[in-house]
């Protein structure tokens, strides 16, 4: 590419505003601005389907303006931590579920 080349690529850059993104100088993003948001970017977010969270609604935190649900960034961390698994840690869930699978039915059989 010549040089003439090259200068009208980075002119055109520069009066798009590309050259700033180019070197680094991104202005902050929009949704970065915005207090609430809905499903489908609280899904890409949290890198799960929006199906999934959907049908989860009831469980998880987040803020209901009518019929509208948005999240915040405190309710899309808060989800994150409610799912968060550490492996070998035992609960005393898994403790109290262990002991019920070791007692015996207290259904009776009937012999033939």
């Amino acid at each position: 590419m010549d040089v003439q080349g090259l200068v009208a690529v980075v002119d055109l850059l520069a009066q798009t505003g590309g050259l700033d993104a180019l070197l680094g100088n991104r202005a902050t993003d929009s949704r970065d601005k915005r207090l609430h948001i809905g499903y489908s970017e609280a899904a890409e977010r949290l890198n799960i389907p929006e199906k999934w969270l959907r049908e989860r609604i009831s469980t998880l935190p987040h803020r209901k303006f009518g019929k509208f649900v948005q999240f915040t960034e405190d309710d899309l961390h808060a989800i994150s931590d409610m799912h968060f698994v550490s492996p070998g840690a035992r609960s005393q869930r898994d403790d109290e579920s262990a002991l019920l699978a070791l007692q015996p039915s207290k259904r009776s059989r009937k012999r033939s």
